[in-house]
Formats: structure tokens, C-alpha cells, sequence
């Protein structure tokens, strides 16, 4: 019995750091999109490179609107550009199909 909710305290606490991650990933591409400048700092470190920052970009985009038509493909070609060793990319990555996955059940209530 006490197993349970220890695994379900986890297991929320979890999801709960995904939400607080993925809001502050959302906040830092709006950054971003604002200042040019922080963008191609971010590439010069290597930690994105041009093409996935148009693909975020696209998917910031569609998931704003409402448009989820073809952003699971997106989602899944920037997954395709991650290195073996880029950790912050296998992250974003996965709270994009997090968040993608949610917003559709939003919409099918």
C-alpha cells in the first residue's frame, strides 16, 4: 500500500518538472524570436544550429494557432537532427511530443 503513493509522488512530480521545463523552454524561444542576437549566441555555443531553430520555430508557431496538422512531423525532423551527446536536444524533444500530445487531447474535449 505504501508503495503506490510514493510511486504516484514521483510520478507527479515528475509531470510537474516537464510543466515547469517546457514553460521555461517556450519562454526562452520567445526570447529568442524577440532578440535575434540571443539566438545566434545560443548556436555559436553549439547548442542548436540554424535548421533546428527554424524547425522550433515553425512548431512554436503552429502549436500558438492551434495547428497541429503537420507538427508532429516537425517534431519528429528536428528529432532526426539530434546528435548522440545533445541532452538539451533529447529534451526539448520530448517535452515538444509532451506538449503536442496534450494540446490534442485539449482540443478533442
Amino acid at each position: 500500500m505504501l508503495q503506490i503513493p510514493v510511486a504516484y509522488n514521483g510520478i507527479t512530480s515528475c509531470v510537474v518538472t516537464l510543466r515547469e521545463m517546457e514553460k521555461k523552454f517556450f519562454d526562452i524561444l520567445r526570447i529568442v524570436q524577440k532578440n535575434p542576437v540571443f539566438g545566434k549566441t545560443l548556436m555559436c555555443g553549439g547548442m542548436l544550429d540554424e535548421k533546428r531553430m527554424e524547425i522550433l520555430y515553425e512548431i512554436l508557431y503552429a502549436i500558438d494557432r492551434g495547428e497541429f496538422t503537420d507538427t508532429r512531423n516537425d517534431i519528429f525532423q528536428y528529432g532526426s537532427l539530434i546528435g548522440k551527446k545533445d541532452l538539451l536536444a533529447r529534451q526539448i524533444f520530448l517535452c515538444l511530443l509532451i506538449l503536442l500530445d496534450e494540446q490534442e487531447q485539449i482540443i478533442r474535449k
